[in-house]
């Protein structure tokens, strides 16, 4: 399921807001509040615009592998060397200029999706924060990114200073579950803590970006998962190191990024 389709599932609290600007429903998820400036978000992650990232998945095993898509839509591995037309290398975050609501219709995550099968070209929609507090959004989740709902979010909380820590909980139910990683039975509840740990100048295709680095880890009675973030105040998130909940890694790089009206690299 994705988040929004089943908040009924989920959500039993009163909507509050807490103290960093996000929408706070019963500990679990944020949005934005629509009676702000839209000027105030999405400096970032812009209406319309369009992230590639490639990405690099080392197995348990210590084997790199890609993973292609079936004609039914079912997905298995394969040896980065091996040839297959559906092999998926690299992915799309489109940032759409649609919401995604909550029930009260003055709550939202600006609406993005994420072009991971080429072929496809309905692509299901998940949601984004940005504002002047707070970034956060869903990872990809479909096919072998589907790993990526039992690690931490990308999410940065200002101020970007070393030593900002922030926390933030979720309870994910054993549909996310693969025999490929983990199954377990009913739903899990995961604990997240982020933390600024340092400053560092990656070499990107976009020059030389200097990034805060976040550390974060999600606890759970299933396992734990980590993931280090790179966070560069002009193209937001451009490396993800996961550690995934079998011990596998995937790492997301961002590639490049167009606008309707130009492109930068």
């Amino acid at each position: 399921f994705i988040i929004f389709w089943s908040i009924g599932s989920y959500i039993y609290a009163q909507v509050k807001e807490d103290d960093t600007n996000l929408l706070l429903i019963d500990g679990y998820l944020y949005g934005n509040i629509i009676e702000k400036p839209e000027l105030e978000r999405n400096n970032i992650y812009k209406r319309e615009g369009v992230f590639t990232f490639s990405y690099k998945f080392i197995d348990k095993n210590g084997k790199e592998l890609f993973f292609y898509i079936n004609k039914d839509g079912s997905w298995d591995f394969i040896d980065v060397n091996q040839i297959n037309d559906n092999v998926v290398k690299d992915f799309k975050l489109e940032v759409l200029n649609s919401n995604m609501n909550f029930s009260d219709p003055i709550y939202y995550q600006t609406g993005i999706s994420y072009i991971i099968d080429k072929n496809n070209l309905n692509h299901p929609k998940t949601g984004l924060i940005e504002n002047e507090r707070n970034i956060w959004f869903h990872p990809p989740r479909e096919y072998l990114f589907q790993i990526l709902e039992l690690n931490p979010y990308p999410y940065i909380k200002y101020p970007l200073e070393i030593g900002h820590e922030w926390i933030w909980k979720l309870r994910i139910g054993d549909s996310w579950g693969d025999k490929r990683w983990k199954q377990w039975k009913g739903v899990a509840r995961f604990n997240y803590k982020y933390s600024i740990v340092g400053e560092k100048t990656i070499k990107t295709n976009f020059g030389n970006l200097d990034c805060f680095i976040v550390e974060s880890e999600a606890i759970s009675s299933i396992g734990k998962t980590r993931l280090t973030s790179y966070f560069n105040s002009k193209y937001g998130f451009v490396k993800l190191e996961y550690t995934n909940i079998d011990n596998s890694k995937l790492q997301i790089v961002l590639q490049s990024v167009s606008f309707p009206l130009f492109k930068i690299f």
